[in-house]
């Protein structure tokens, strides 16, 4: 997997978290994902990615940092909407990363899907067999988030 474009997600998970919600995003260490254990991450937004690389971008975060980016996101809800509205405001914060990460690398070709959300304790993504899966690890002080990446 290209290390440029690894960076490029790192960099923009940092960045657009910040100049999104004001929180600093600090990155941990970069590592293969053993994607056959369990994971302690309740939300997962999802896109795919086209082009010249073809792989799978997942943002991974508890509930309650995704309540927090929805109180410091400014959009009005009411209770009955609240969770449908932190789960459209986390696969839009997926398409964020992944559009700004795709434009640094513009020389790779890449285009994105729509996002999507999947939802649960543990929940399963099934990941694309024979590539590796490289996490990105975020912490803030409102909790963790991670970037999963899988290119081919």
């Amino acid at each position: 997997m290209d290390a440029k474009l690894i960076n490029a997600f790192l960099t923009e998970g940092m960045n657009t978290f910040e100049s999104m919600f004001g929180i600093k995003a600090t990155n941990k260490e970069p590592h293969i994902l053993n994607v056959t254990s369990g994971h302690p991450w309740e939300i997962s937004g999802l896109l795919g990615i086209t082009g010249k690389s073809k792989g799978v971008v997942a943002f991974r975060l508890h509930k309650t940092l995704a309540n927090k980016m929805l109180e410091l996101s400014g959009l009005e809800c009411t209770k009955e909407n609240y969770e449908e509205m932190s789960i459209s405001l986390v696969s839009e914060f997926t398409n964020v990363i992944a559009g700004h990460a795709v434009s640094v690398v513009q020389d790779m070709d890449l285009d994105i899907s729509p996002p999507f959300c999947v939802m649960g304790h543990n929940h399963e993504i099934a990941w694309p067999k024979n590539y590796p899966v490289i996490a990105i690890p975020f912490v803030t002080q409102q909790g963790p988030f991670e970037v999963d990446v899988c290119f081919k």
